[in-house]
């Protein structure tokens, strides 16, 4: 009887699988749409990435996303960047420069504002770039870095992100459900929250 308690108890305080917060919020893209998340996930799930236009590893990590991307579009897995820095103390973090970089870039993926961090601060997202996997029923099922090697793809032992894709694709989760992101840190709004 005791057992049947104590475990009845447990069940009641495990925390479910996260879900994907505020899907259907519209968001500014780059491209001058208002899109959701909602709308942007593919058959198989999305990849959500805290991106930046003046961060120093969002810039060493840009052409291994661009990749991850266009393998994983291909395969029903829409990858999203995010830019969730207060413009207002960084006008490289604007959506004209996030329109700017995006063109100078030739990014193929949706580039998204998030208007005063309310996705970000949903997520406890911190870190630039840090990655979020979302499995097509919207549950999160990986967060954290996209390798080991932020400096140098060549060096990297650990591909995280990759291997959580992989193993969404087989419909397993990934042995590794979160890592610790490595980059700056999202300037949040100082709105007192």
């Amino acid at each position: 009887m005791k057992y049947a308690i104590v475990t009845g108890l447990l069940l009641l305080t495990w925390p479910a699988q996260a879900q994907l917060p505020l899907a259907d919020r519209p968001m500014p893209s780059v491209d001058g749409r208002q899109v959701t998340l909602a709308q942007l996930r593919g058959a198989h799930g999305l990849v959500l990435i805290f991106w930046s236009n003046r961060c120093p590893w969002v810039d060493r990590y840009e052409a291994r996303v661009q990749e991850l991307a266009r393998t994983y579009e291909a395969r029903g897995i829409t990858f999203v960047l995010v830019n969730a820095n207060d413009p207002n103390s960084s006008p490289r973090e604007s959506l004209a420069a996030s329109q700017q970089r995006a063109q100078q870039r030739d990014y193929a993926m949706p580039y998204l504002i998030d208007e005063g961090a309310a996705l970000a601060r949903a997520l406890g997202a911190s870190r630039m770039p840090e990655a979020f996997v979302f499995d097509a029923q919207g549950r999160l099922v990986y967060r954290g870095a996209i390798d080991d090697s932020p400096g140098d793809a060549a060096n990297a032992q650990q591909v995280y992100l990759r291997t959580a894709l992989e193993a969404l694709l087989q419909g397993t989760l990934p042995e590794t459900t979160r890592t610790g992101a490595f980059g700056c840190l999202i300037r949040f709004p100082q709105d007192g929250r």
